[in-house]
């Protein structure tokens, strides 16, 4: 169990983290207004995958840079969940979206991960989880169709395509933290994405015999650049390796319940920056799902749920 100080440090950097992961619902938006998203995802991995092969050669001997045979099964799910589905959910669902509908439904992630670590675990989660669980997704299911239930609406499309980049994320959390526990945190973020980059481009390169996509990635400006730096150096490599050293130290429900934090803060930054409407509704929606998700996490903070270790 971490010591006081040592738990204070590990908060500190899920701040830190949440900080960062807030403003990437809107690097990643602005990039989105020049560049495919599809298109972006590649330009995205790529570059986050070369700087942490120059991470992984720096601080691993050359015998244990590549991952034991005995993972590599599991690590090519990791691969397929952690890139292709969650990122290509995710950049064409905030195409269509909002940064404040993404980091809400992002908000979700403690309670799939907490349901999840109690199937894995074999136990029920509880009335109180259930309840929670419940609230929050009610809350979700509200700021998702209170525009209306016209699945034509882009919004509304972009919102159900995030949730399902939500759900694999949640699956990648909770079934990674083994490995992460085993390896430590580089070793782990560096395996996953370099391999899901790999699984990622024939989509990606395909991506770009669409109609201007190459055009219009020659033509984007600087600030959408920017964005795609962000995305690499901070969101990719800053905030995963933030997100998994924290998760290789404390139960993987307590580490994702820092995300409730990101939606509000998300909403007013979008609202200030990128132009985004910050509605009543989504306000109340949002308080809804923190709520629940609280809720949920109040059975963890007294027995953590964790996910069990992978059989030697």
């Amino acid at each position: 169990m971490a010591t006081p100080p040592r738990r204070a440090l590990l908060y500190g950097g899920l701040l830190l983290h949440t900080v960062l992961s807030a403003a990437t619902y809107l690097w990643a938006k602005s990039a989105l207004r020049e560049i495919p998203p599809l298109p972006l995802g590649l330009l995205r991995f790529c570059g986050a995958s070369a700087c942490l092969a120059a991470l992984l050669f720096r601080l691993r001997p050359s015998g244990k840079r590549m991952p034991p045979r005995a993972v590599w099964g599991k690590l090519f799910w990791l691969s397929l969940l952690a890139v292709p589905v969650n990122q290509g959910f995710f950049l064409t669902g905030l195409a269509l979206s909002t940064a404040a509908h993404a980091a809400l439904l992002y908000t979700l992630t403690p309670v799939f991960v907490l349901l999840l670590a109690q199937a894995l675990v074999r136990e029920f989660p509880g009335g109180r989880t259930v309840a929670g669980a419940l609230i929050a997704l009610a809350g979700t299911v509200y700021v998702l169709v209170w525009r209306g239930l016209d699945l034509s609406r882009g919004p509304l499309v972009g919102d159900l395509l995030l949730l399902v980049a939500v759900i694999a994320w949640a699956v990648y959390t909770a079934e990674g933290r083994a490995l992460v526990t085993q390896h430590g945190p580089v070793p782990m973020i560096a395996w996953t994405l370099i391999g899901g980059t790999l699984l990622y481009l024939p989509i990606g390169l395909a991506s770009l015999s669409m109609p201007g996509a190459v055009q219009r990635i020659a033509q984007a400006s600087v600030g959408a650049w920017v964005g795609v730096a962000y995305l690499i150096a901070v969101t990719s490599v800053v905030a995963y390796l933030l997100w998994y050293w924290a998760l290789g130290h404390l139960p993987a429900a307590r580490v994702a319940v820092f995300s409730n934090l990101q939606p509000l803060a998300t909403a007013v930054l979008a609202h200030f920056f990128l132009g985004e409407h910050l509605t009543p509704q989504f306000v109340g929606g949002a308080l809804v799902v923190i709520g629940g998700v609280v809720l949920a996490q109040l059975r963890t903070a007294r027995t953590p749920a964790e996910v069990p270790p992978e059989p030697a």
